[in-house]
């Protein structure tokens, strides 16, 4: 009678333990993949942190007297840009959030919110609070590939891919896809977003794209900590390029479909047009250069 207890004991320990390991992976991919030198387990475990920082964490000194938001759809590089960020400048940067596999992976400040760090991540609109955020750095990617992106992260992880049979799913009660009822939702969130930073928000927004961060990471990022008022040293920069792919970037996999219909691609080139109309007209009115690296 007391083996049968202790074996159940032991699987409900060993499968507690799993679980709590699972949420400190930052990878919750299900095969066994390599990233960097570290192997990546079974369960999606990260063995060994691979993150080399430029330069010892820390806590800005003295806090700002209110947060900066880092605002952008899910899947449009947030958490890279938020590494970049931490590489030039040793600044740590919060989040809205609590993501534990973040938080043990190169993020401490997880669902810190004040002055105390660089930015704060949000997916959200404009809180109410009009004294939450002053300011707030804009990042927009092609709603093609940031709903792509975000789709791929729900279903492999930060870095994962998705397989194809997870665009062909349906649900009994559908006669469309998953993947198609997925993308009309998401297209409109991703417009939602946008429009209300755009035009709800009290305070001033940087609008950065992430097709250029990547194609001029340097001048990007120049542009971004001079919006922060935050001094760095051109040493700094050079580090934090480097080091700028970090492991918090999906690897491209070329796939051999496209799961984007024609008409799923009319509807992201409207929404597109609304989107950067919206944008020239926050930019007229604040005297900025109409300059759209966007899509």
């Amino acid at each position: 009678m007391r083996k049968p207890i202790f074996l159940l004991v032991s699987a409900i320990v060993f499968l507690y333990f799993s679980v709590i390991l699972f949420l400190l992976s930052p990878i919750h991919e299900s095969g066994n993949v390599y990233y960097g030198n570290n192997y990546i387990g079974p369960l999606g475990l990260r063995l060994v942190p691979s993150v080399n920082w430029c330069k010892e964490l820390h806590w800005r000194s003295p806090p700002l007297p209110y947060p900066v938001a880092l605002v952008s759809y899910p899947g449009s590089g947030n958490t890279w840009l938020r590494y970049l960020l931490q590489q030039v400048t040793g600044v740590l940067t919060g989040s809205i959030y609590m993501d534990f596999g973040l938080k043990v992976h190169g993020f401490p400040a997880e669902n810190v919110t004040d002055g105390s760090v660089l930015v704060v991540k949000t997916h959200e609109a404009p809180p109410l609070e009009p004294d939450k955020f002053k300011s707030a750095v804009l990042l927009i990617r092609n709603p093609r590939d940031a709903i792509l992106a975000d789709f791929n992260r729900l279903h492999k992880g930060h870095i994962g891919t998705a397989p194809k049979s997870a665009f062909k799913k349906r649900s009994r009660e559908r006669k469309r896809t998953d993947w198609s009822a997925y993308v009309a939702i998401q297209l409109k969130t991703w417009e939602t977003l946008h429009d209300l930073w755009l035009t709800k928000f009290p305070g001033t927004a940087y609008i950065v794209f992430y097709e250029t961060l990547v194609k001029d990471t340097k001048n990007t990022l120049q542009g971004i900590l001079n919006f922060l008022n935050y001094t760095f040293t051109e040493n700094d920069m050079d580090c934090a390029l480097t080091h700028k792919e970090g492991i918090y970037r999906r690897i491209k996999k070329l796939q051999d479909f496209d799961p984007f219909t024609q008409d799923m691609y009319r509807q992201i080139e409207i929404v597109k047009r609304r989107v950067i109309n919206n944008i020239r007209k926050y930019r007229k009115m604040h005297n900025e250069t109409d300059i759209l690296e966007l899509l």
